[in-house]
């Protein structure tokens, strides 16, 4: 298993990782490249903006306006913030006040709930929205920093081939993460049901780890890196504390960082 401290300082995280991945690859040349894996969502990428995209359009449907003109006051300044983990978060955030001081009926509120999920559900995991996505500070250049010691990059997500698969490539050639090399890979599930830490654990099984002299992934979801850990110890995981689902605490002997910014200069 990897051999790290718990570490809350980003900056000191991400130097100190670049450091061993250099140091490492000086070592081992062409011969025994190093391997680093991203996740996607929340990890790479804020999906904070097209979360609230999703939301905003969603007002604009016919439905909408004719069925839930009342609601549209906890609209105008939603926001995805920190630690929003799906709609309920957010939505009950914003409208928990508005619900209460209007005294909506309840049969209502579940309706207009029904119907805003099954909008964001068809909206949100589509090539379409991918596009409103935005890197989290300083993560194409770190990107970039790891691929010029030669390392093999993947981007290892749970988002699947048929809804996701072109936006996703599109996004990351938008922001122009390292996506044009045969050593740099965008890898994605074969269909939407396949359970993300499930594919991402056999995926990890399935490469030949032989090949290379290090293996790094950042994740933000805490049952996929407990997951990981178990079956492939080996891997040297570094956590992105930004949002997940709660259903396992984070690890605490692990690297944490909050984004991929820092100071080449320093």
């Amino acid at each position: 298993m990897a051999e790290w401290p718990p570490m809350t300082h980003a900056h000191l995280s991400l130097r100190q990782i670049l450091v061993k991945i250099q140091s490492v690859a000086q070592e081992n040349g062409l011969e025994k490249p190093v391997l680093a894996v991203f996740d996607l969502d929340s990890t790479l990428f804020d999906v904070g903006p097209r979360f609230e995209k999703v939301l905003l359009d969603f007002t604009l449907q016919k439905s909408f306006t004719e069925q839930f003109q009342e609601f549209a006051e906890i609209f105008q300044n939603i926001k995805v913030i920190k630690g929003d983990w799906g709609l309920k978060d957010v939505v009950e955030r914003a409208g928990r006040n508005h619900f209460q001081k209007n005294k909506i009926d309840e049969l209502k509120v579940q309706n207009f709930r029904r119907q805003l999920t099954e909008f964001w559900t068809e909206k949100f995991f589509t090539n379409e929205y991918l596009e409103f996505d935005v890197p989290y500070k300083g993560a194409t250049q770190f990107v970039h920093s790891i691929a010029k010691t030669n390392a093999d990059i993947v981007y290892l997500t749970g988002r699947d081939q048929h809804r996701m698969g072109p936006g996703s490539q599109k996004v990351l050639e938008k922001w122009g993460f390292p996506v044009q090399s045969p050593k740099q890979q965008l890898v994605l599930k074969p269909h939407k049901d396949i359970d993300d830490a499930l594919f991402k654990r056999d995926w990890f099984q399935k490469i030949d780890s032989q090949k290379y002299s290090q293996i790094w992934f950042f994740e933000n979801e805490p049952v996929n890196i407990h997951l990981i850990r178990e079956s492939s110890p080996h891997v040297n995981i570094v956590f992105f504390d930004s949002t997940h689902s709660k259903k396992a605490h984070p690890p605490d002997d692990l690297p944490w960082i909050q984004d991929f910014y820092w100071n080449e200069e320093e």
